[in-house]
């Protein structure tokens, strides 16, 4: 697990559960491998907009709906980020971006289908261990923009 997002969750008295699976690199083979629900696990997205980056939150076998990203950040242009990008702006890998938007100092839209779910399970910052946290408490830690980003 990312040492900064334990030491924050810790800090921050969260309850949460870090579940270890075998090496996956992507949400969906998460899902898979784990036999969950796709709607309860998700999928951290890098998007770069006009003036820089944000994070974006679908469900794992969702897409991210760009034109929707775009009119929620009032951005001329809005697309995926590129693996050169994920170095430079968040320090790390494909596969090991987490949903805490704040933690990379960018903002994060998280689609409002997975603040329905009971549990959110998302990447902890490894490829071996998944981190299973309540919506709410989520929600608290990041305030997070809400809406409908996935297709």
């Amino acid at each position: 697990m990312d040492t900064k997002l334990k030491k924050f969750l810790d800090s921050n008295k969260i309850k949460y559960k870090v579940v270890e699976h075998k090496k996956v690199y992507t949400a969906l083979n998460e899902a898979e491998t784990q036999h969950l629900n796709e709607k309860t696990v998700a999928k951290t997205v890098l998007i770069k907009a006009d003036k820089g980056y944000a994070l974006v939150i679908v469900p794992a076998a969702k897409h991210v709906d760009f034109s929707k990203v775009k009119k929620t950040l009032k951005a001329k242009k809005v697309s995926m980020a590129k693996e050169s990008d994920m170095a430079k702006v968040l320090k790390t890998k494909i596969g090991l971006v987490h949903p805490f938007g704040n933690l990379y100092k960018l903002a994060a839209l998280i689609d409002n289908s997975l603040l329905k779910q009971k549990t959110l399970i998302a990447s902890a910052g490894s490829y071996t261990e998944s981190i299973e946290i309540k919506p709410k408490d989520y929600e608290k830690l990041v305030q997070s923009t809400k809406g409908s980003f996935s297709k």
